[in-house]
């Protein structure tokens, strides 16, 4: 856990190929993205005309003394800092304005991408480290368009100004301002080196205070049963710790460079009035034009500062925009050929013939030969690995077949598209998966144009609506993150409900009563049976119930089927499915029955 995250490491300060793509970003904006151009002109611009209207101020004070143009070098002033105030206003704004809209447009592409890649891309890269890519990164960037751009910007043409109006007041003072700067070149440059090493350590320390609190907050119920809770304190206490450390050092890294670059900018003044003073003594340097040079000093090195600390942001979003940028260009495994088309309704008649298929290069299934007809339910069955669920995510077309063909009413899965072809199935998981809406909601989900009515019926079928009557607010009441308000039992009835309202051709049953206590499956057998009526449905069996009452048993056993046939004549025939249901599965019946 201590060790360097990729996603931890910084990149180049400026990648041009990062650096285009994320620019395409801002395009279609290239109205408001010249406004704020202009606008960064203008507070550059106000802002260096502040101090050349006081050095002017100044000369006319010790000058010919005209009250007049006192006057209206005042109310210049006054306007000057008037449009400098409004300028800020409307260029803080317009930037912050492009930042969230660049984020808006980013975030929506990234979900509207991560939608259609393949499950297998999200099971490899994990969902937290997905999930870091549309929160933090894009984060990152967002700093960097809204705020970062401009303040680079800025700085830059603030620097470019001064070192004009500067050589153009007096080249010579102006070379003796400048030669503080290598000086402040090789600290900036020595403090930037150690800010890269204290930013990544406080990315990495407070990565892993927020990975263990994640863990423990989901493992409450585990830390509480065996007291854990003071060891995890102490553990917590010293990942909490190391954040701290890390982020001292960087609160301590950033508190030594201003009081440097304070004390570089006072000797250079210190050399400009010495050395101005004597200039104004002989007359060829008016007073005014050495106040002038003072104000510029000031102002001069705030930029370079503020640069040294862009400098690390531009490499965390350069980082951050490849890491985008390598999740929106991976391709889905699974795509519609060109020239795929709607699968018409269908029937349900399912053929697997001579399938092969692997993750990898590692082959799952072998040869698959299976013919299911309309209305049938086939019970897979066989030990863990054996290739069940491999067999279900080739007929919802999560992964392709590498060879042989899978139909429905004979139309290739790979030759139609995947929206008709899934809007046709259903599917029931053993981990039920609710979202934090309302039970309503959560049932409807396939259909959210189902009315009420049809939504408590089929609540009614698969024997939830009388829990969902009982809730507080009935069928609006929310369920929370992951359904946790309810037990098991309850989600996995919604979760029925929710198939039911779809109305599916084909059924799938994933393991989809393994976590139902026995009465509760008393309770939905019933709604099973009504359930699988008039579909073709394909039941990854745990419970003997549905085995026995399937159409035909498909035994698997490492990527083949080794028998078929109803749970009778396979029990008469006393081979694998035999051994599987005495070894296994003998006490779960006793206990069902």
């Amino acid at each position: 856990m201590r060790q360097y995250d990729p996603d931890d490491l910084l990149g180049k300060a400026y990648d041009p190929r990062i650096a285009r793509r994320l620019s395409a970003y801002l395009l279609p904006y290239k109205g408001r993205l010249v406004g704020a151009g202009v606008l960064i002109a203008l507070v550059t611009a106000t802002d260096l005309a502040l101090p050349w209207l006081f050095s002017l101020a100044v000369d006319e004070v010790r000058g010919d003394e005209r009250l007049w143009v006192l006057n209206v070098l005042g109310a210049i002033f006054v306007v000057t800092v008037l449009l400098r105030f409004g300028a800020m206003w409307a260029q803080f704004y317009s930037a912050s304005w492009l930042g969230n809209r660049v984020v808006f447009d980013l975030r929506n592409r990234m979900f509207r991408h991560l939608q259609s890649l393949s499950i297998g891309y999200i099971d490899k890269r994990g969902v937290g480290a997905v999930m870091t890519r549309i929160q933090n990164d894009v984060s990152v960037l967002q700093e960097m368009f809204s705020q970062t751009l401009i303040g680079l910007l800025s700085n830059v043409l603030v620097l470019v100004g001064i070192v004009v109006i500067m050589l153009l007041t007096n080249w010579k003072l102006a070379l003796l301002a400048f030669t503080v700067l290598p000086v402040m070149t090789v600290v900036t440059r020595i403090w930037q080196k150690r800010a890269i090493e204290t930013y990544r350590a406080t990315r990495r320390t407070i990565g892993i205070v927020n990975g263990n609190l994640a863990e423990s907050i989901s493992g409450m119920r585990v830390v509480q049963s065996y007291t854990r809770e003071p060891v995890n304190f102490r553990h917590f206490y010293r990942l909490n710790h190391d954040n701290l450390d890390a982020a001292v050092d960087a609160a301590r890294l950033s508190s030594i460079l201003f009081p440097i670059v304070t004390l570089i900018a006072a000797i250079s003044t210190a050399l400009i009035v010495v050395v101005g003073g004597r200039l104004v003594f002989n007359e060829t340097l008016s007073l005014g034009q050495l106040v002038l040079f003072i104000a510029l000093i000031d102002r001069f090195f705030a930029p370079i500062r503020d640069l040294s600390q862009q400098y690390t942001t531009l490499q965390a979003a350069m980082a951050a925009g490849e890491r985008i940028f390598e999740v929106l260009d991976v391709q889905p495994e699974v795509q519609d050929k060109p020239d795929a088309y709607q699968l018409p309704p269908i029937e349900g008649r399912v053929d697997y013939t001579d399938v092969v298929f692997g993750y990898g290069e590692t082959e799952i299934l072998h040869n698959i030969d299976l013919h299911v007809k309309p209305g049938e339910t086939v019970a897979l069955v066989g030990e863990t690995g054996a290739g069940k669920s491999s067999m279900i995510n080739l007929l919802m077309r999560f992964v392709d077949i590498w060879d042989g063909s899978l139909t429905i009413d004979g139309h290739d899965v790979r030759d139609v598209t995947q929206t008709s072809l899934r809007s046709q199935l259903g599917i029931v998981l053993q981990d039920t998966f609710l979202f934090g809406s309302t039970v309503r909601e959560n049932i409807s989900y396939a259909r959210p144009d189902a009315t009420l009515a049809e939504v408590e019926a089929a609540a009614r079928e698969v024997g939830a609506h009388e829990f969902i009557r009982l809730l507080p607010e009935g069928y609006d009441t929310e369920v929370q993150e992951r359904g946790v308000s309810l037990s098991v039992g309850q989600r996995q009835l919604i979760s029925f409900a929710r198939a039911l309202i779809a109305d599916p051709r084909i059924l799938i049953l994933d393991e989809a009563t393994s976590s139902i206590d026995t009465q509760t499956e008393k309770l939905i057998q019933q709604a099973l049976h009504r359930l699988l009526v008039g579909r073709t449905s394909f039941v990854i069996a745990h419970r003997l119930s549905t085995i026995r009452e399937a159409d035909k048993v498909v035994v698997m056993d490492e990527g083949r089927i080794i028998e078929m046939g109803t749970h009778d004549e396979l029990m008469a025939s006393r081979g694998a499915y035999y051994a599987l249901y005495t070894m296994q599965w003998r006490d779960g019946e006793m206990a069902a029955d």
